[in-house]
């Protein structure tokens, strides 16, 4: 006959059941506990990498973007930084694969196992195209294999940067994921500390309690790494598209971003009614045979730096510099109903502004000015170093109005004269014979009638 146990007996036994039960849900809560946190690391490491890929990749288009504008021969810069992206590319990309191969089988490392496979398709077309490029370039060059080649990288570039913002979306969701169940660990655990303080058994299952706050902590850091290099991708992108801009109008680098193809590599628009401004620096070529090249070029920086200031204030394009000469155009490439207005004010205000120059600087310069209405046709031509340029008879005759003018003096034609004489105050030149263009009557713009200008503004408006 069986001797029955004692009720003591029996609560030893159950406590000594209840303690083994618990350790051995501690040990497993750390293996759960350390097997997430591995598998968030190779994440993050997929992801930093991943990330770093996606900043190659813009430079990588900012480089083949400065191939493309550059007109001379001498590309070895541009091709030596090609070599140097693709070449580091390729390193970030089998570091990639080797931390992809390292993922734990307690998470859904599938889904960026996934993604990040989907980035190989891309990125070979762009080692390919800028592989073929770099021989191109390297031997004789041919325009319409550059330009193909040089979209595919632009295209290619753009689909894996795509993949590679979805690869970052998943690993931030599945991050946010693996916080939560963390959590959910955290209270399990927390629940089975409570136990074992119970059973006296603190000393088995306290250090997954710490493990998990270090997990925790470290997740979260990892989540605003990468919230931190996004913002410093977008900071990039933002200061490329700032240097397009500063280069061409807004609508004509969108249209030349958006054409690579040789057939359509050029952009032409007309317009019906433009004013056209040449201004030249009076004397300055003498300044420069004995002056130093740096204070030349400093001199010349200031002046043309407030003239700027000016086309900014009044909704003008600045068209280029050439030399000491400065072209500004008004109603284009967005028509308006005031340019004729709005050029011959900033006219006015140059002239006041040299003569203030000269008065901060002690220097003695002067400024001819010659303006003319009409049509030209506006866009970009070439291949390399695109410049947004003017062409037609308005621009020649403006041109020609300030070569046949005085310093200090501003000289329109009588197409702008018509425009502007209820607004502004004229003295006739009378008729002069103009190179290439025969006798023409000029007038000279002395400054604006306050009261006519604004009741002219308010009704253009």
């Amino acid at each position: 006959m069986p001797i029955p146990q004692s009720s003591t007996r029996r609560l030893t036994s159950l406590y000594i059941a209840s303690l083994g039960t618990v350790a051995f849900l501690a040990l497993l809560g750390q293996a759960i506990v350390q097997s997430m946190l591995a598998q968030q690391t190779q994440n993050t490491r997929v992801v930093e990498i991943a990330s770093r890929q996606r900043m190659l990749s813009w430079q990588l288009r900012e480089a083949t973007l400065a191939l493309q504008l550059d007109s001379t021969q001498n590309s070895a810069k541009q091709i030596e930084e090609i070599e140097k992206i693709i070449n580091e590319w390729d390193a970030a990309d089998r570091k990639v694969q080797t931390a992809i191969q390292k993922a734990t089988i307690f998470s859904r490392s599938t889904v960026i196992r996934r993604q990040a496979d989907a980035l190989a398709p891309s990125h070979k077309r762009i080692q390919t195209a800028a592989k073929a490029l770099i021989a191109l370039e390297a031997g004789q060059k041919q325009p319409t294999q550059t330009l193909y080649y040089l979209k595919e990288i632009r295209e290619a570039g753009k689909e894996f940067s795509d993949r590679i913002n979805e690869l970052l979306l998943s690993y931030n969701q599945q991050a946010q994921e693996g916080i939560g169940h963390l959590r959910l660990v955290e209270l399990g655990l927390f629940g089975l500390l409570l136990l074992i303080l119970v059973l006296e058994g603190i000393l088995v299952f306290r250090p997954a309690v710490d493990k998990l706050q270090m997990a925790l902590t470290e997740l979260e850091g990892a989540l605003s790494t990468t919230q931190e290099t996004a913002k410093q991708l977008a900071a990039e992108q933002a200061q490329s598209e700032r240097l397009l801009l500063n280069i061409l109008p807004s609508p004509i680098a969108q249209r030349l971003k958006e054409t690579s193809d040789e057939t359509h590599c050029h952009i032409a628009d007309g317009f019906g009614d433009v004013t056209v401004l040449f201004a030249d620096i009076v004397g300055f070529t003498d300044l420069s045979a004995r002056t130093s090249p740096q204070q030349l070029v400093s001199l010349l920086n200031q002046i043309f730096s407030r003239f700027d200031r000016l086309a900014e204030q009044h909704g003008l394009e600045k068209i280029k510099t050439i030399g000491d000469a400065y072209m500004v155009v008004g109603g284009l490439p967005h028509p308006s109903n005031d340019h004729v207005i709005a050029v011959a004010n900033m006219a006015i205000e140059m002239q006041q502004a040299i003569n203030q120059f000269n008065q901060d600087t002690g220097e003695a310069f002067s400024i001819r000015i010659g303006m003319n209405t009409g049509a030209v046709v506006a866009g970009v031509i070439g291949l390399r170093k695109f410049i947004y340029d003017l062409w037609g008879d308005t621009v020649n005759i403006a041109s020609r109005m300030e070569s046949h003018g005085v310093a200090g003096g501003i000289q329109v034609t009588e197409a702008t004269y018509l425009r502007l004489v209820e607004t502004h105050h004229f003295e006739p030149r009378g008729v002069i014979e103009v190179k290439g263009r025969g006798q023409m009557a000029t007038y000279w713009l002395k400054g604006k009638k306050p009261l006519q200008v604004e009741s002219q503004i308010e009704a253009c408006s």
